[in-house]
This record gives C-alpha cells, structure tokens and sequence, in this order.
C-alpha cells in the first residue's frame, strides 16, 4: 500500500469529517477516530460521523461497506488496511 493511497485516506477523513484545528493538532494516522469509551486519546468522532466516513468510502473509492465491517475502520491506517484488503490501493 502507497504512501498516496494513505494520504488520499487521510486527506479525505479530514475534508469530510470536518475535523477542525484542535484536532489535527493531535491527529495522525494511527489516531482512533472515535470515541471509544475509555482513555486512550481520540478524535472523539461519534455514530454520525461514522455514517459519514462509510458514506465517503463509498463516494471516493466505489466501496460500500458492510456494517459489521464499520468497527474496523478506526484510524486512517485501519481505513487503508481494510480497503487494501478489499483491492481498492489507488
């Protein structure tokens, strides 16, 4: 997987997200997307915003992912991965 096709991952999250300022000020891309509950560091992104991100994987990369799938996709490398895994690397 490229470090372009990462990037494309990346700058996508953040343009459709609307991840703002403050966030990227902590944000890289093995940063957990969403809250989880706990105290790891986070973006704090909720249910919405997840609704979102899988409605952008569809849009940008032709993929439609399946809701059981949406747990795996917690960071921009986790995304990477997961569409690498589907054959989507461009």
């Amino acid at each position: 997987m490229s470090e372009e096709f990462i990037a494309k991952v990346r700058e996508n999250i953040i343009s459709h997200l609307d991840i703002d300022e403050d966030m990227l000020a902590v944000f890289s891309d093995d940063t957990i997307i969403f809250n989880t509950g706990d105290d790891r560091p986070n973006l704090g992104l909720d249910s919405i915003d997840a609704l979102e991100l899988v409605t952008m994987i569809f849009e940008v990369f032709g993929y439609d992912v399946p809701a059981e799938d949406v747990k795996k996709l917690y960071s921009v490398n986790a995304i990477a991965a997961y569409l690498n895994e589907q054959g989507i690397n461009e």
